[in-house]
């Protein structure tokens, strides 16, 4: 039903929105956030890491065909990282391994949850691409 509901949006909407989110993603990495008292609870932040990199990984592979999906996961737990190295060079953020752990938690968890649709990329729902 979920599936039927996210094929009707076009594969290339789909790819727009996981390359709008990478920016989004890196912008919101490098950038100096203030938390707002009220959602700076246990373990927030590895929850908002795994919520982005789970959608990333949601939105490419509803944008690119299953043949790519095990590169997609591969690059966004490198984009990850990278993005975990670029904290260590900004004045007010710190890398974090638990950070990444948390991002390649998300795009492992979104991975094993679309491959288990027995219709993602079939020929009936979808155009290959």
């Amino acid at each position: 039903m979920i599936s039927a509901l996210l094929d009707k949006i076009p594969r290339l909407a789909w790819r727009l929105l996981a390359w709008l989110g990478v920016v989004v993603v890196m912008m919101l990495s490098l950038m100096t956030i203030n938390v707002p008292e009220a959602l700076d609870f246990w373990n927030a932040d590895k929850l908002v890491h795994m919520s982005m990199y789970g959608s990333l990984m949601l939105c490419f592979s509803r944008g690119y065909a299953r043949r790519h999906w095990l590169a997609i996961a591969i690059a966004l737990g490198v984009l990850g990282a990278t993005v975990e190295f670029l904290q260590g060079l900004t004045p007010t953020r710190t890398p974090s391994v638990f950070d990444e752990i948390a991002n390649l938690s998300g795009i492992l968890i979104m991975l094993l949850l679309i491959r288990r649709n027995p219709d993602a990329d079939s020929p009936t729902s979808r155009q290959h691409s």
